[in-house]
């Protein structure tokens, strides 16, 4: 049995996903497909634009056959700790044959040689990362420019050490290496399938007819609502959920209704307790106190932070952290051994019954269709969980409709069924 593993946010599913999907099929010609989709906040640091039911029913209309969640403590990390948390859930199913993902370029070859440079991060590699970041550098700019120079200095690839370098600058090849990272970290045996990337970049906020990045299509939606352009760049399906949350009050979220929640939070916060908050380095936590002093809202905050290091998303990232109060002691103790703890089903199509009995039997971790047994298994698993929750908790803050602002959602909303 052949299945396809794809890694997802959905955020939302636009004519790009469908056509990952599409050629992903077309290649592989698996039995099934199984996305591992973000839950409530993103890798951005962000809330999804609609919560993470509306994004599975999505999904399962256009034609994923069953999506797990990947938790919060890995959807809302850097590239390389998301890869990795999706990564091990596609291997503990015990069943995902394949994996594929977009990326700016097809060369796998060249990929892989990437993934071994960072995964083995040998001192002179390291002493050219450290010396960028000291300039003040953002991580991925740092990591460009630090390869660039170790291919340089060993001779390895001399002659292609420019056109390597360059591959990481976009989006989805960063990611596009960690996840061959991730496999090759965990000695998996899926086998990894590349689909070009074409159309807009991931970061554009340009939005096109047809293909176009999901930062666009959010930016049209949250400007100028259910438009035109949106229904020429979304599939059918897609839109008609879109659409059904709003006309529902499901959705959209609207990500300043947290504003007063993280102002609060930083300002009755100390020093020392920000400065254990995941991603806060080199006194950050300083900055961050005495702008949430001065800011009127995230926004505010944000602007104030932003430098070369730190970009926008590392610092949503930084709040999110804050909101779960996830330390860097804490995820490290979550992510030791196999990483994610369990396998957490948001939704299944009629057609994927045979592969969701195929996966109770061949997982390597628990299984959870129903959220409220996640209480009857370990420490460890509870408490990755329990982030889960109370990210939903905080999530539902976003939204409008006053029985939705409620919390434990998570403990009652049942997978969705198509």
């Amino acid at each position: 049995m052949k299945v396809l593993g794809i890694v997802s946010e959905y955020n939302p599913f636009h004519l790009g996903h469908l056509y990952h999907l599409k050629e992903s099929l077309k290649v592989i010609k698996p039995d099934y497909t199984i996305a591992v989709m973000s839950g409530n906040f993103t890798q951005r640091g962000e809330p999804a634009i609609i919560d993470k039911w509306l994004r599975t029913e999505a999904a399962l209309r256009c034609g994923i056959d069953l999506v797990l969640e990947l938790p919060v403590v890995y959807s809302t990390q850097s590239a390389e700790f998301f890869a990795y948390g999706a990564v091990q859930i596609l291997n503990q199913t015990g069943l995902v044959t394949h994996m594929s993902f977009g990326s700016e370029t097809t060369d796998l070859d060249t990929l892989w040689h990437l993934a071994e440079i960072l995964t083995t991060e040998d001192a002179g590699f390291k002493l050219n990362l450290k010396g960028f970041l000291l300039q003040g550098m953002s991580f991925p700019a740092a990591r460009q420019h630090a390869i660039r120079e170790y291919l340089q200095q060993t001779g390895r690839l001399h002659s292609e050490s420019q056109k390597i370098s360059s591959l990481i600058i976009g989006s989805n090849t960063i990611l596009a290496v960690e996840y061959l990272k991730a496999l090759k970290k965990t000695d998996s045996h899926i086998v990894p399938v590349i689909i070009k990337r074409i159309a807009s970049a991931y970061n554009s906020t340009v939005l096109r007819k047809g293909i176009t990045s999901a930062a666009s299509i959010r930016k049209e939606f949250y400007k100028n609502g259910l438009t035109t352009g949106l229904m020429e760049s979304m599939p059918k399906a897609s839109y008609d959920v879109l659409a059904g949350a709003v006309e529902s009050g499901r959705g959209p979220s609207i990500p300043c209704k947290l504003d007063s929640l993280v102002l609060g939070l930083i300002r009755r916060s100390s020093r020392e307790e920000i400065s254990q908050w995941m991603n806060v380095e080199e006194g950050l936590e300083n900055r961050i106190k005495e702008s949430a002093l001065n800011a009127s809202g995230t926004e505010d905050l944000i602007a104030s932070l932003k430098t070369k290091r730190y970009v926008r998303t590392r610092l949503n990232r930084i709040i999110i952290h804050g909101l779960l109060n996830l330390t860097k002691d804490r995820f490290r103790e979550l992510n030791s051994g196999i990483g994610p703890k369990y396998i957490r089903i948001l939704g299944f199509s009629s057609k994927a019954l045979p592969l969701l009995k195929e996966l109770k039997n061949s997982s390597r971790v628990p299984v959870l269709t129903k959220a409220a047994h996640y209480k009857k298994y370990d420490r460890d698993l509870r408490g990755m969980f329990e982030y889960d929750i109370l990210a939903t908790d905080i999530y539902a803050l976003t939204l409008d409709r006053d029985d939705l602002r409620k919390g434990g959602r998570d403990l009652t909303q049942g997978p969705v069924m198509l």
